[in-house]
């Protein structure tokens, strides 16, 4: 076993809580007396980007780990269960409006998908040593715009635009060069 498929496994337990999370709401938030399409489609959308995100962690096969680098690419996962944490609580079945569940949860969510962005673009630079110039950076800074507006505003229509906006550019990018898992990196 390689000291990455060791790390790998630490990656892995992560991304997969945050995805039991979800999942785990999805038969609460689908209740048509409680479903609020926003927070829906947002929780579906983080639900596609965790296997994106874990599909990508394989650019980090050949560093040179050490502890700091272990951490700061572990930072990744974590955020991303913060965020799933924030859209589904530990027990959803309490939760009698997911509308107003997002809305409670909306800064914080968007904060924690503004700490993921950072954290992703911060493991890429020590990482990977990703230039600024990498396409991966336009989507870097489209996360990390999408996330500030989210923060920021209480519009059911600004909310909307993000999830579409979120949706058509992560397609678009999972379909295209991110189909391959090292794309990161090369």
């Amino acid at each position: 076993m390689t000291l990455f498929e060791y790390l790998a496994v630490a990656f892995g337990l992560v991304f997969t809580l945050a995805a039991m999370r979800l999942v785990g709401g999805l038969p609460h938030a689908l209740r048509s007396d409680r479903r609020y399409w926003v927070h829906l489609c947002v929780t579906l959308l983080m639900l596609l980007g965790s296997a994106a995100v874990f599909w990508t962690f394989w650019s980090l096969k050949d560093v040179a780990w050490t502890f700091p680098r272990f951490l700061v690419a572990l930072a990744i996962p974590a955020t991303l269960f913060y965020c799933c944490a924030a859209l589904v609580p530990e027990n959803p079945e309490e939760v009698s409006s997911w509308r107003q569940h997002y809305w409670d949860v909306r800064v914080r969510f968007w904060g924690g998908t503004l700490a993921w962005i950072t954290s992703a673009a911060l493991s890429a630079t020590v990482n990977l040593g990703m230039g600024l110039t990498h396409p991966a950076r336009a989507f870097q800074l489209f996360v990390a715009a999408t996330a500030l507006v989210g923060i920021l505003s209480d519009k059911e229509r600004v909310h909307a635009g993000l999830i579409v906006g979120l949706a058509i550019v992560g397609m678009g990018l999972a379909f295209s060069v991110g189909a391959a898992p090292a794309w990161l990196s090369g």
